[in-house]
């Protein structure tokens, strides 16, 4: 439930309620009731949510989507690999774009024989 992700993404970044309250501009109780799903988020706890964590609205009202630290994760690894590639020779670039290129049709040809069996 949401109060359940809300108190997940707060204790991941070891933040207190009275942390997050005064970050967010309201109140520790009501980040209390929040967590305990006792009153329903706004629009604008929502949106200040979205922008505090960096993360997926859809993640956090359903559960579905990426997870902020996967998320997060992606756009660190991500901003390595291109840093690693510009440091690269143009052969070297095109050694690993042609790897990542056939591990990705190896991916598809190995998920499609999985459906076939399935």
């Amino acid at each position: 439930m949401f109060g359940d992700r809300l108190r997940q993404l707060r204790k991941e970044r070891n933040l207190t309620q009275k942390e997050l309250a005064a970050e967010l501009g309201v109140s520790q109780s009501h980040i209390s009731a929040l967590e305990k799903n006792e009153k329903s988020p706004g629009a604008e706890i929502l949106v200040s949510l979205k922008r505090y964590f960096k993360l997926d609205l859809n993640w956090l009202l359903v559960g579905e989507g990426d997870h902020p630290q996967k998320t997060e994760t992606k756009g660190k690894v991500m901003w390595l690999i291109e840093q690693v590639l510009v440091e690269m020779d143009e052969d070297a670039q095109r050694d690993v774009l042609k790897y990542s290129e056939e591990k990705k049709l190896l991916n598809e040809l190995l998920a499609s024989k999985r459906k076939k069996s399935a």
